[in-house]
């Protein structure tokens, strides 16, 4: 029995150190478990409420003065010039079966959004502790964006598109969308597991590394940064979140392209796309679709952005740096020690 404990222990020692070896983020001492404190409002816009409150164009730019313009007149196509115009557009708006079906969901499956706001702004607030001259949002607001967004930043609010995040196959979205326009990979991002990221990436991608005009590797880089700093975030308590997540893939996509690294290098080798600037080589490497264009269609999207956080993240298991210093540190000095894995 005695030995059988041993053994036990021995394994579960051995379980441990090989984790401490294997994990992407350890040698990079990311975080200490303080927090900066920060001043973050949550807010809810739906427009049975805008109605209901008999909302006007003054209290309406008044609350939401930087959401409001953009919410109201691009996702739902709503008259702003008088408050009459505001008030028959926005009933017109609810009106439509499909919207009012939307927002009884919404409802019922966000009436409590206690766990993503704790989420949020506990990852902002290590945010702020690593780059500490950054400012973070002071409002979050959280409304139905009509299907047009996830998360978009303003300058001091980050709006959030609850609908799109009910899942690819609620019966709500495969009866209402337009096949066409959201194909089977768009409905794949719907899942509420993505939201907090995507908060989080959102305003890291556009306040702290912004795009650059370059070669593609230094944009894959760039993305590299983003998803390393969103993933450093929102490792609260020091758990880990899957990197799947990070990047908004299933755990298969991320299992390919782990599987695929080694061969995805050499491809971009062969083809010299590394220090390639053609903008449509860069959409196929970067942007969002149902795979990556160029590759196998079994492959993930976003290919280039993997291969950025698998570069940054092998400097920073072997330097011993703040991750601070990724705003100092270029796409050159990563890119030579980058050690592509098999």
């Amino acid at each position: 029995m005695k030995k059988k404990i041993f053994y036990s222990s021995l394994i579960g020692l051995g379980l441990m150190l090989l984790w401490f070896t294997i994990s992407p983020l350890n040698k990079a001492k990311p975080l200490d478990a303080s927090e900066a404190r920060i001043k973050m409002n949550f807010e809810r816009i739906t427009p049975t409420a805008l109605i209901h409150a008999k909302v006007n164009r003054n209290r309406l730019f008044n609350e939401f003065p930087e959401v409001s313009p953009y919410l109201l007149e691009f996702c739902y196509g709503v008259n702003l010039k008088t408050d009459s115009s505001l008030s028959k557009s926005l009933i017109a708006f609810c009106e439509q079966d499909y919207i009012s079906k939307t927002e009884t969901e919404l409802d019922t499956r966000f009436s409590d959004l206690k766990n993503h706001k704790k989420r949020i702004r506990g990852g902002f607030s290590r945010l702020k502790n690593i780059f500490d001259t950054l400012q973070t949002p002071k409002e979050i607001v959280f409304a139905n964006t009509n299907f047009n967004y996830n998360a978009t930043c303003y300058y001091e609010s980050i709006l959030v598109g609850l609908e799109r995040y009910l899942g690819g196959e609620h019966k709500l979205i495969l009866e209402s969308l337009n096949p066409s326009d959201f194909p089977e990979w768009i409905r794949n991002g719907m899942n509420e597991k993505f939201m907090d990221r995507d908060v989080l990436s959102a305003w890291i991608s556009t306040r702290l590394f912004k795009e650059s005009h370059g070669y593609h590797i230094e944009e894959m880089i760039r993305w590299g940064k983003i998803h390393v700093v969103t993933e450093m975030c929102l490792r609260l308590n020091n758990e880990n979140i899957p990197s799947s997540e990070v990047l908004r893939w299933s755990n298969e996509q991320y299992k390919w392209a782990t599987s695929n690294e080694l061969k995805f290098w050499k491809y971009l080798m062969d083809e010299n796309l590394l220090f390639d600037s053609n903008e449509k080589n860069r959409a196929y490497l970067l942007n969002n679709g149902p795979y990556t264009i160029g590759l196998p269609e079994e492959s993930p999207d976003r290919m280039g952005q993997f291969l950025g956080y698998k570069i940054v993240l092998n400097y920073l298991q072997n330097n011993d740096i703040k991750l601070k210093k990724l705003l100092e540190i270029d796409y050159k000095t990563m890119l030579k020690a980058y050690n592509p894995q098999e």
